[in-house]
């Protein structure tokens, strides 16, 4: 099978230090918010420490509007570049993940089986925020590519402030171990992870 490295898109300063603080500032304020992350396989999200650690909150309303505008406009141009093709219209399903020492997310794809009929998830999409000076180390993105020897042609992002990167959303990707010495919440890798869906009206 021929190899198909993931095409990605890397973006730095994605929204500007002054919007990157606001986020981190309302991230940490919502500390008791986040919950264990869960996974979906063939069944409904299920927690399994085994192939995912980190925390997550789905309450991003309240300040989605500093950064939707940045991540529609970016998004219409990663639609574009990658070749994705009957995404006229879609959705964005956005939510806050923290990782802290130990963190991690084993080999999958943001593709669901329940997708293949509605609203089917097209790009993926993360965003990532820290506080300064960095306190952690690791949790880089490793990307693989399609074909029988995937994990042989990858790709690893760094975490860095700031920085967005999109790719198709059934490449095979993982989130390698995040090492921090502190157990501060304030201290961990934040990110938006968004994923964008085709509106039902184009599925």
């Amino acid at each position: 099978m021929l190899l198909r490295p993931a095409p990605i898109i890397v973006v730095d300063n994605f929204v500007g230090a002054r919007r990157t603080k606001k986020l981190l500032r309302y991230a940490i304020a919502q500390e008791s918010s986040f919950t264990p992350a869960k996974v979906a396989l063939s069944q409904p999200g299920i927690i399994d420490e085994s192939r995912r650690v980190s925390k997550v909150n789905h309450d991003i309303a309240p300040i989605l509007s500093l950064v939707e505008p940045t991540i529609r406009k970016a998004v219409g141009k990663a639609i574009r570049k990658l070749g994705l093709v009957n995404v006229d219209s879609y959705l964005l399903e956005p939510e806050l993940t923290w990782c802290g020492n130990g963190a991690f997310f084993k080999m999958h794809a943001d593709t669901l089986y329940r997708d293949r009929f509605t609203n089917q998830r097209v790009l993926t999409m993360v965003h990532y925020f820290h506080k300064e000076p960095k306190a952690f180390a690791g949790g880089h993105l490793r990307l693989y590519g399609l074909g029988s020897e995937a994990d042989q042609c990858l790709s690893e992002i760094e975490p860095r402030q700031d920085r967005a990167v999109f790719f198709p959303a059934w490449y095979p990707h993982e989130v390698l171990p995040v090492r921090c010495n502190s157990q501060a919440f304030e201290d961990g890798r934040f990110a938006i992870s968004c994923w964008v869906r085709k509106s039902a009206a184009m599925s």
